[in-house]
């Protein structure tokens, strides 16, 4: 997921790269420590400024069902649009500026390597706190008794009503 850009940094805006993406992800979160594989397809743009990555990536992540809490694995597709900016002039050599604005993962580095792995695993983290179910009849838990009514039943009374809505119900009994 590192890829030489320099070539591409010497061409006009408008060039491109189109990239096979492969490799792992680490320390997503704790139900994803990695290695995480992930594929996908990049497209380098050269842009004024350095070098636009957009595409998609898939990879695989366990996450706690919404309704249930149960870990379950879901095929996740990452959409990245990212600009890179380098470090150093391709042609003299020369370090380029680089503000505190500007994100250090961000930064192509002095040998005119663009790192996707960074961004990537960030892009995961934020895919993996995207609700999920485990399956789509999950029946989740019991709000009593906390039972998960996917693998039991429970026996709690379910008509039990809050004392602010007895009123109410008085009038639905008659």
């Amino acid at each position: 997921m590192r890829y030489n850009v320099a070539q591409l940094l010497k061409e006009g805006v408008g060039a491109f790269r189109e990239r096979e993406v492969s490799g792992d992800l680490y320390d997503i979160d704790e139900n994803n420590p990695g290695p995480t594989h992930c594929e996908g397809q990049i497209l380098l743009i050269r842009t004024p400024r350095g070098i636009l990555a957009k595409g998609k990536v898939h990879l695989k992540l366990v996450q706690a069902c919404r309704r249930c809490l149960e870990l379950a694995t879901h095929e996740v597709t990452i959409e990245v649009e990212e600009e890179f900016i380098p470090s150093v002039d391709v042609e003299t050599g020369a370090s380029l500026p680089i503000t505190d604005e500007d994100e250090p993962e961000l930064v192509i580095n002095e040998y005119h390597i663009l790192d996707l792995q960074e961004v990537l695993r960030q892009y995961a983290v934020v895919a993996v706190t995207s609700p999920s179910l485990c399956k789509p009849d999950c029946k989740g838990l019991c709000p009593h008794c906390g039972a998960n009514l996917n693998y039991e039943t429970c026996n709690c009374d379910t008509r039990r009503i809050d004392p602010r809505l007895a009123v109410l119900a008085k009038l639905l009994e008659s």
